[in-house]
């Protein structure tokens, strides 16, 4: 019997959740489908079952371990290896590799490193990513920077389409309102000043950090929780906030190797809204060449105030959009097909 470790503080923390249906399932990542590899184990590592005293913790995280999942997670996936065949790692490359014995290494890479560091506790210096099995790659710049290092695949994410149904739209005829939800990379403040001239509102869950001091009376803001950052609201009325808008807006800071925002695309897709979103480099879709919203340009709020004007003034190309979005959904990023692709990836690296 093969044994499969997988890795991911995140997902331990909101396994419970997720198989309650109170959390989308494609944070699984696959978690399940593993399972279905004959003669093999699969086990959810708990590394936050790891007790450090928090002071420390952070101390050595900002001195060790500050491009790594943390040191809780660097001792949870060594102490694994010792009995894992294979050690799935979903939070990214490891800095204790080294140790890791015989176990065959997945990590998942989401962008091109910023900096490949030849430091000892670096996950990313040349000799630590040399000693992965292989990589799996969200987009296709972190395909092209990993596959020098080990066998690589590009494989997109998917979507939870039970939870993120466009059925949901209220029949009611309420006053149009945008919506934006998201904590990282987010350029919230041009956004802002491009809403404030248009006739709708604009719901806002961001961080409290972004919130300016005196909001526009037709942008209402909801401050999103410390821990984990994407409950101030259930999902459940999140998922109605999706389905009664009339657009979701993206609005990034221009980072064109980052994957911020991928996930609220995908949702949004999934309920068939169109998507505004500032231009981003890293992904391999985008809503213009897709056909399934506006693109923005960074730092540039009369292009947010056109589009969203756009999608107000022209109903019914704003409704072609979100079905041309939630058509490509069902084709390309399913949790059946994302979960099929993963499961043979690593039956051939077991082999």
């Amino acid at each position: 019997m093969l044994k499969i470790s997988v890795l991911h503080p995140y997902l331990e923390e909101r396994i419970n959740e997720i198989d309650k249906g109170l959390y989308p399932k494609h944070h699984l990542w696959g978690l399940h489908a593993l399972t279905t590899i004959p003669g093999c184990q699969v086990e959810l590592l708990r590394a936050n079952s790891i007790k450090l005293p928090m002071f420390l913790e952070k101390i050595i995280n900002r001195i060790f371990f500050k491009n790594s999942p943390g040191i809780k997670a660097e001792l949870c996936a060594l102490i694994a290896s010792r009995n894992s065949n294979l050690l799935y790692s979903i939070c990214g490359p490891l800095s204790l590799i080294p140790f890791f014995g015989k176990a065959k290494v997945i990590s998942w890479v989401f962008r091109k490193p910023k900096l490949i560091e030849n430091g000892f506790f670096s996950p990313y210096s040349p000799s630590k990513l040399n000693k992965h099995t292989a990589f799996l790659c969200l987009t296709p710049n972190a395909y092209k920077s990993f596959q020098v290092h080990a066998h690589s695949k590009f494989l997109p994410w998917c979507v939870d389409l039970e939870m993120f149904s466009f059925n949901l739209s209220n029949k009611k005829k309420n006053k149009p309102f945008f919506l934006a939800t998201g904590k990282t990379g987010r350029d919230y403040t041009t956004l802002i000043n491009g809403a404030k001239n248009v006739d709708a509102e604009l719901r806002i869950i961001g961080p409290k950090y972004q919130k300016p001091n005196q909001l526009p009376k037709n942008i209402k803001w909801i401050d999103t929780s410390d821990n984990p950052p994407d409950q101030a609201i259930d999902y459940p009325t999140l998922c109605k906030w999706y389905a009664n808008c009339i657009a979701v807006c993206v609005p990034l800071s221009g980072d064109a190797d980052d994957t911020c925002g991928y996930t609220n695309m995908l949702e949004a897709m999934a309920m068939a809204k169109p998507v505004l979103m500032t231009r981003s480099g890293c992904l391999h879709i985008n809503p213009k060449i897709g056909k399934y919203g506006i693109l923005t340009e960074t730092n540039n709020s009369e292009s947010w105030k056109n589009a969203m004007n756009f999608i107000i003034n022209y109903p019914n190309e704003a409704m072609t959009m979100g079905e041309n979005g939630r058509k490509m959904i069902e084709e390309n990023f399913t949790i059946k097909k994302f979960n099929k692709e993963l499961v043979k990836f690593i039956e051939d690296i077991i082999k």
